[in-house]
């Protein structure tokens, strides 16, 4: 009697303690009816959400399920970023010729066209406000005002590369990151109260994502499972992480407690997932078969992941 006593009490504090054998959270796949590559999952707050792919298609999440929304742009170009602020919500595209920058609300199912110009795609946007916009494509990083995107920095035209994400953590301070197109270089470019200039990565590597939880909590990732954190001034190399041939093409902390990368490379066999646990960057199995491109952690318990071929998992 007293052992069982023992055992029913071992069992109930496991559970109240979050390891809970009943409860353990685990990845689901979720069939969204795409075949395209998923570039961007993004949630407006923890019931609402967003997702675009390379086909033009966007997905809205609400009332625990996805749905298509009609894209106003009938080409169906390519859509590669999202971000959001008070509900609004802003995507951006375009191919070769179009860059494109669309809107949606939280409370609305309709997208509209917020802007249309000629140049390269836009890779990346990032919001602060409503009037606090800004996006980049091609060699160009583009600021909203009340007529439009206006040009504020360009690259170079002799210089082979292009803009593929930004994120503003001020008015006064930005961060944009480059891929080169004949090399295997990135570039990560800074604006400081309106003054532009180059941080040396010090790796002859590619980088695909960057992101910032606070001013002084940041991360940028990219090929050979390689993350770098922001210091403060410079970004350094985490070396806890091995030094495999998969790329890490995604990033994303809810808050200073948990948080995602993910990756893959090849047909999907290779599937990398790593999770934030207190403090430290683990290995996580659970998917397999996908290169995951984006991931979006709503809080440790419940995250969206997704990628090629139009791979969508979701763990709760």
């Amino acid at each position: 009697m007293k052992k069982r006593i023992i055992l029913v009490a071992l069992i109930l504090l496991l559970y109240y303690s979050g390891c809970s054998l009943f409860n353990s959270p685990s990845w689901e796949e979720v069939d969204i009816e795409t075949q395209k590559t998923i570039t961007k999952i993004h949630f407006v707050d923890k019931d609402v959400g967003f997702l675009v792919t390379d086909g033009g298609e966007i997905f809205k999440f609400k009332n625990g399920k996805w749905n298509e929304l009609t894209n106003p742009d009938t080409t169906n170009s390519p859509l590669y970023d999202i971000a959001s602020y008070n509900g609004n919500v802003y995507i951006c595209g375009g191919d070769s010729i179009k860059a494109i920058v669309l809107k949606g609300q939280k409370d609305q199912d309709t997208i509209s066209i917020m802007s249309e110009f000629s140049g390269n795609s836009l890779a990346g946007i990032t919001v602060l406000d409503t009037m606090n916009i800004w996006t980049c494509g091609g060699k160009k990083v583009y600021k909203y005002n009340e007529t439009g995107f206006a040009v504020i920095h360009s690259i170079p035209g002799w210089r082979l590369m292009k803009l593929i994400k930004i994120y503003a953590l001020s008015q006064t301070r930005i961060f944009v990151l480059g891929e080169g197109l004949s090399d295997t270089l990135s570039y990560l470019f800074k604006c400081n109260n309106g003054e532009w200039s180059e941080l040396s990565l010090n790796m002859n590597q590619k980088f695909y994502d960057i992101f910032f939880l606070n001013r002084s909590t940041g991360y940028i990732v990219g090929q050979q499972m390689s993350v770098f954190y922001y210091t403060g001034s410079a970004f350094a190399k985490d070396n806890s992480f091995p030094s495999y041939d998969i790329p890490f093409y995604a990033i994303h902390r809810s808050d200073i407690n948990s948080g995602y990368i993910v990756g893959g490379i090849g047909s999907g066999l290779n599937t990398i997932i790593y999770s934030f646990d207190q403090g430290t960057w683990q290995k996580e199995e659970g998917i397999k078969n996908a290169v995951l491109k984006t991931v979006y952690s709503i809080d440790r318990n419940d995250v969206w992941t997704g990628g090629d071929n139009g791979k969508l998992f979701h763990k709760h």
